[in-house]
């Protein structure tokens, strides 16, 4: 199957489509429409490695997780950047720790 993707027969369409990628239920959950757009051109586009975009995808959705609210394109670019400049980058646990309600009380 791989072969029929990378064959020199196969058109600009069936590429595309081979491009494809399907995002899961937290994806589309916690990216909005524009920063799905976003990771699909730079899939698509090829320019830089696809992990990158992978990862960018997968801290914004730990921080859409985090705030319960969706991440925008604005703020899924500066993710990408900060995967691109060091694609070790994530979200740091501490802060996720940090993050999370607690049910303890001091007094």
């Amino acid at each position: 199957m791989d072969k029929f993707y990378l064959s020199p027969n196969v058109s600009a369409s069936e590429r595309e489509l081979s491009a494809r990628r399907i995002f899961n239920e937290p994806e589309r959950r916690y990216l909005s429409l524009e920063a799905r757009s976003m990771a699909y051109g730079l899939l698509g586009s090829q320019s830089v490695p696809p992990d990158v975009t992978e990862s960018a995808v997968q801290q914004a959705v730990a921080l859409g997780s985090l705030s319960g609210e969706e991440v925008d394109a604005q703020t899924f670019e500066a993710l990408f950047h900060a995967v691109s400049l060091n694609p070790s980058f994530k979200i740091p646990v501490w802060f996720v720790s940090m993050a999370a309600p607690s049910d303890t009380w001091v007094c």
